[in-house]
C-alpha cells in the first residue's frame, strides 16, 4: 500500500467512524489535565469509537478500538492533521457492516 493509498483509506474509514459516532454518540464533558474536553463515545459489540474535542487547544481525536486494540487513530486541529495511526485488519469490514446496522444508523438508539 502506497502512502497515498494509506492516507485515502484512513480518510475513508475515519469518515465512516465519524458518521457513526456523530449519529449515536453519547456526549459527556471531562477535565483532562486541567483542560475541558467533550467526548462522544459509541460501544457496539467488539468495537468502540470515541471522538474527543479539547476546548483549550482545539485538538480533536478520533479513536477506533476493535477487540481492545487501537486500530485507527486520527488527531487534528483546524489547520491540519497532526497524527495518524492505522492497522489493517478485519475491523474494517466490521466498521462498514456497523455503518449499515439499524442500531447505528440513527433509526434505533444503540445500547451501550
Amino acid at each position: 500500500m502506497t502512502k497515498f493509498d494509506r492516507r485515502a483509506r484512513i480518510k475513508y474509514l475515519s469518515g465512516i467512524a465519524m458518521g457513526i459516532v456523530r449519529r449515536c454518540g453519547d456526549p459527556c464533558w471531562i477535565d483532562r489535565g486541567g483542560a475541558r474536553s467533550k467526548i462522544l463515545s459509541v460501544r457496539y459489540n467488539e468495537m468502540r469509537i470515541e471522538l474527543s474535542h479539547s476546548i483549550a487547544d482545539d485538538v480533536r481525536t478520533l479513536t477506533v478500538r476493535f477487540d481492545g486494540k487501537t486500530v485507527l487513530l486520527v488527531e487534528w486541529t483546524p489547520e491540519a492533521v497532526t497524527r495518524t495511526s492505522y492497522r489493517l485488519g478485519a475491523w474494517e469490514a466490521a466498521l462498514l457492516r456497523y455503518d449499515r446496522t439499524p442500531a447505528l444508523t440513527g433509526r434505533i438508539k444503540a445500547e451501550t
